[in-house]
């Protein structure tokens, strides 16, 4: 059976330039803007969102179509998580807000360069793409992933980046399947009677709604086995 496993690795840019640097907060601020533009319509529904609201962000948010519809899917998960764990009438309010990059926006690649090999190249609007040299520590083998995920190891998905502490970091998720075993059989019942000390029943992963032969531990031959050691 395959499952899908997925895992963060986080990278840190790398000294950016002043005006790299400059781009990419006006880019979280425009990005913070659109999140809250969405949760205005108080609706958790994508389809919705991008029927009423789509074609209107493109006209008034300066970010990529990709972004604007970033922007829409964490206001929708930002409103499911408020519902979910809201236990009285306090109101929504983002405290932090990451800027997400699926596919569609982002490169990642590796280099020559000695000192800064890895490279994450950013589209932000019609006319800014910036390239940030990212840096990974040794430290629960964010390396050695990244180098699994350059060489098709794992899948490259989606890239958040955030800012923390005036720094900016980069969250590559990645994804592949694995093989898991198949699941034994699972025990549904077990049962202690007079002749019988124990009967256990089980189902079967191919055919579930079919209980398979139960199996039956008598109490005398298990008093027999025992005094065999006693």
């Amino acid at each position: 059976m395959l499952r899908d496993v997925q895992v963060t690795v986080v990278g840190k840019a790398f000294k950016p330039n002043p005006n790299k640097v400059s781009v990419l907060n006006t880019a979280l601020n425009e990005y913070s803007r659109l999140v809250k533009w969405y949760l205005g319509f108080n609706s958790k529904s994508k389809l919705f969102l991008h029927e009423n609201c789509y074609e209107r962000a493109k006209k008034l948010f300066n970010l990529n179509t990709a972004l604007i519809q970033t922007a829409r899917d964490k206001a929708v998960e930002a409103l499911k998580s408020f519902e979910e764990n809201n236990k009285g009438n306090s109101v929504l309010r983002l405290k932090r807000i990451s800027i997400r990059f699926d596919k569609r926006c982002y490169s990642f690649s590796k280099t020559a360069n000695v000192l800064t090999p890895y490279w994450l190249t950013l589209s932000l609007n019609k006319r800014e793409r910036i390239s940030l040299p990212i840096v990974f520590g040794e430290r629960q083998k964010q390396r050695q992933r990244i180098e699994e995920a350059l060489n098709g190891e794992w899948k490259f998905t989606t890239v958040e980046m955030v800012k923390r502490n005036g720094e900016w970091y980069a969250h590559f998720v990645l994804k592949k399947a694995v093989e898991l075993a198949d699941e034994p059989e699972t025990v549904i019942a077990i049962d202690r009677g007079e002749l019988n000390l124990a009967v256990a029943v089980a189902i079967s992963k191919n055919n579930p709604d079919k209980p398979l032969k139960g199996q039956f531990w008598r109490g005398e031959e298990i008093k027999r086995i025992r005094g065999l050691y006693s």
